[in-house]
């Protein structure tokens, strides 16, 4: 299955680094070529002679290694050779190096000199998972186009059961099998020729001049959905309320600052769209009167009328033609009583469901219902995670017409 593919397994400094055996055994059996190159931490929990052994190559340890000596400069050769690199186990360390485009050894540089994919297995301590550094490094990494799998839950090395543990060798390999079965000259991505709308990020109606009513919205998910589509082949138009959030290669963005503003892009880029996912943080109310100069502290009390905006969700649920409608809901009570509710009135085919303290987050878990009311729920994981999630989701409820390149 894997005949011809070149896979670099970076092992690093987790206590998980035993069961890269397991990994290395099922990808030579799926007759993979193998590469393990390790951090100096990772040596001390195994012994690169084990991996050598399983993997029938050596094993690189060092930037300035001797080995493998059949290759000049071996890391950056076999940076060029790798069809795929995996890190399983991924360190918190290792993800900060990669989001900071650090590379100080072999693992790290090697990563850094190839075009090739590139897919992550963290496992680390839960509150290092949870650390806002670390969840902002993932999301870095995500719209840089690397993919995850895991961590999951479970007992982990410190005796507490939560997330964090590496996933299992053979949902690793499944995922790179996924991965390397992307390649465009071998196989159509799944989202080949459908045009994707997505909105992301929070609006801003202004009160005046330097004032607005807005929301915490960073906009993580919606750029997540947009990466994640156009790393599947979609052509994605991305349409973005205020954020810091980096824009995905390969996407149109159109940034917008008020509802108004999200209405009148949503409406002149919908003609044509297949799939409109509504992930925006569209606010509900704007001020009844802007004020063209800045308001001065006059008065201890100060009243500021709002008029409801309109709702671009519901206008969209009204003409769908066909388009597959997703929406969003964030909810502090009642979640799926809540958003049954939102997925009715609207006329949505899909509804995504997260707790509205997921908002500024870089994970969440989610709960996905859809329009036969089918909920299946997810834990804790990070947002591009869940945009593949939400995307494999869409994918089995739109009809696809054979790709000819596959019959």
């Amino acid at each position: 299955m894997l005949n011809g593919k070149t896979i670099i397994l970076g092992v690093t400094g987790g206590i998980a680094a035993y069961k890269a055996c397991e990994l290395v055994s099922r990808l030579k059996k799926l007759n993979a070529d193998v590469r393990v190159v390790m951090t100096k931490e990772a040596t001390k929990l195994i012994g690169p002679i084990t991996l050598r052994t399983l993997s029938g190559n050596p094993v690189v340890t060092d930037l300035f290694t001797d080995e493998p000596a059949d290759l000049p400069v071996p890391h950056i050769a076999l940076a060029q050779k790798a069809d795929l690199i995996i890190i399983a186990p991924c360190t918190a360390n290792i993800i900060g190096k990669l989001a900071g485009g650090i590379a100080d050894d072999a693992l790290t540089t090697i990563v850094m000199a190839s075009p090739a994919k590139k897919l992550i297995a963290p496992a680390m301590n839960c509150e290092m998972w949870r650390n806002p550094v670390v969840q902002d490094n993932i999301a870095k990494l995500g719209v840089r186009s690397f993919e995850f799998v895991g961590p999951e839950e479970g007992m982990l090395a410190c005796g507490v059961e939560d997330i964090g543990k590496m996933s299992k060798p053979r949902a690793i390999v499944k995922a790179a099998i996924k991965l390397l079965g992307e390649n465009k000259e071998t196989l159509t991505p799944d989202l080949h020729g459908q045009k994707v709308l997505i909105t992301a990020g929070g609006t801003r109606e202004a009160i005046d001049p330097i004032r607005f009513i807005g929301n915490r919205s960073s906009g993580k998910m919606g750029y997540a959905l947009a990466a994640a589509a156009r790393r599947r082949g979609a052509d994605v138009t991305l349409v973005s309320g205020p954020t810091q959030a980096a824009a995905p290669e390969g996407v149109t963005v159109i940034s917008v600052e008020d509802a108004k503003g999200m209405r009148e892009a949503v409406l002149a880029n919908r003609p044509g769209q297949n799939i409109i996912i509504m992930a925006a943080a569209v606010a509900d109310y704007r001020p009844t009167i802007t004020f063209w100069q800045k308001l001065k502290k006059e008065n201890e009390v100060f009243e500021l009328e709002l008029s409801r905006t309109v709702d671009i969700l519901a206008e969209l649920g009204r003409t769908k033609n066909g388009t597959c409608l997703v929406g969003f809901a964030a909810e502090t009570n009642d979640h799926i009583e809540n958003a049954r509710a939102k997925l009715s009135e609207k006329n949505l085919d899909l509804i995504v469901v997260n707790d509205a303290s997921a908002i500024e987050q870089d994970s969440s878990e989610i709960k996905l219902i859809d329009k036969h009311g089918n909920v299946e729920e997810y834990p804790m994981q990070a947002k591009p995670q869940s945009a593949n999630i939400i995307l494999d989701k869409i994918i089995s409820l739109i009809p696809r017409s054979p790709d000819p390149r596959l019959s």
